[in-house]
C-alpha cells in the first residue's frame, strides 16, 4: 500500500480564487501581484501502525491539495495568468509526492516521536521547500512575466508530474 496524494482540483481555473478588493502581497518578496496562489493539504489523522516494533504513520492514506487562491477584482483574468498560478499550485501537487515518499518511511519509538518526527517533515517539505521553489520561480520568471523562463519552469514541471517519483525540480529538493 501507499500514502498516495490527490489533488483537488487538478487543473485551476478562475472558479478556484477568491477575489479580493486590493493587489495581494507576496509572501516571498514583498511586491504587490494581481494573484496568488498557496496550497493547503489536508491527511486524516489516522491511528499509527505497528512495524517491527517501531511506530509507523497509516498505510493506506491520502494527501489531498486544495488551492488557496486569491485574485485581484481589477486584474483581466488572462490565461497566461492563470497558468503563472497553476505552476504555483503544482508546486504543491510535486512537494505532497515527495512528502508522502518521506513520511511513508518514518519509524518512530513512540507515538510523540512519530508525530515530532511527521511535523518536522511537514516543515521541511511544505515550507521550507515549497518556499524555495515558488520564491526561485516568481524571480526567474518575474512573477509570470518573463515568457522565456515561464516556458522553461512550465516544461521542467511537465516533466516533474509525469514521473511520480520525481524528487528534484529545476535542481530544488522536493
Amino acid at each position: 500500500m501507499a500514502i498516495t496524494v490527490v489533488a483537488n482540483p487538478a487543473t485551476l481555473s478562475w472558479a478556484n480564487f477568491r477575489t479580493t478588493p486590493n493587489k495581494i502581497p507576496d509572501p516571498g518578496d514583498g511586491t504587490l501581484q494581481d494573484s496568488l496562489t498557496k496550497f493547503d493539504y489536508t491527511m486524516p489523522d489516522l491511528p499509527p501502525r505497528m512495524v517491527d516494533g517501531q511506530f509507523a504513520l497509516a498505510d493506506p492514506n491520502v494527501i489531498t491539495i486544495t488551492p488557496n487562491a486569491q485574485v485581484f477584482s481589477g486584474v483581466a483574468k488572462t490565461p497566461r495568468l492563470l497558468a503563472h498560478e497553476q505552476f504555483h499550485y503544482d508546486v504543491g501537487i510535486v512537494i505532497a509526492r515527495a512528502f508522502a515518499r518521506a513520511i511513508m518511511r518514518l519509524r518512530a519509538p513512540s507515538k510523540a516521536a512519530l508525530i515530532a518526527a511527521l511535523q518536522n517533515a511537514v516543515n521541511l517539505h511544505f515550507q521550507t521547500r515549497a518556499g524555495l521553489i515558488q520564491h526561485r520561480y516568481d524571480l526567474d520568471t518575474h512573477h509570470g512575466t518573463i515568457a522565456h523562463y515561464q516556458r522553461i519552469w512550465k516544461s521542467e514541471m511537465v516533466a516533474c508530474l509525469a514521473h511520480p517519483h520525481s524528487d528534484h525540480l529545476h535542481g530544488f529538493w522536493l
